[in-house]
Parts: C-alpha cells; structure tokens; sequence
C-alpha cells in the first residue's frame, strides 16, 4: 500500500514532507488531577495537517503560539504563515477513572 505524497509546508520548497507538526499539552505536576493522567501525560495532542521536511525540520525555526481559549471542549491546530493547511480539530478525552 503506498501512502500519499505530502509535502513541505515551507512556501516554495519542493521537497517531500516526512514529519508531521502538532501541539501537546502536557500535565507539569505532581498533584492529583481530576482527569486522573500523571506527571508528563498528555492532555491532548493534536497534530496538524501539515508535514516538513527533513531539512526544514532538523534546521530550526521560529514558532509563535496564540492560544485563544473557547470553551468548546475541542482543540483545533491551525498552521498560518505556510502553504494553505485545513484546520485539524480533536476532542478533549477525559479519563473515566
């Protein structure tokens, strides 16, 4: 099964995106926590619809975060500034425990 090509979200870069950028927030203390995840688990991860290169990926790069909370129980990684890239949204999981 081939998978599709994807490509470098870097404008002008033809070369094939093989790593995929996303977003983690992660729990950063000991306390006990009502979602009942540990220290360094993830709350949630979205990953966007968008791939790097190799040589974009490892050659570094200026990141700008704007968190604009909703309310919305989702999540949604949105990548500006690159090649048009859809919004990618996930839920929120929160454990049963």
């Amino acid at each position: 099964m081939t998978r599709p090509t994807r490509h470098c979200v870097v404008p002008g870069c033809p070369r094939e995106g093989r790593n995929k950028l996303g977003v983690r927030c992660r729990v950063w203390h000991d306390q006990p926590t009502k979602h009942g995840k540990g220290k360094t688990a993830a709350l949630w991860a979205p990953d966007a619809d968008a791939f790097l290169c190799d040589e974009h990926a490892l050659g570094g790069a200026t990141m700008t975060l704007l968190y604009e909370p909703d309310g919305s129980g989702r999540t949604t990684v949105r990548v500006i500034g690159a090649l048009h890239v859809e919004p990618r949204t996930v839920d929120i999981k929160e454990s049963e425990t």
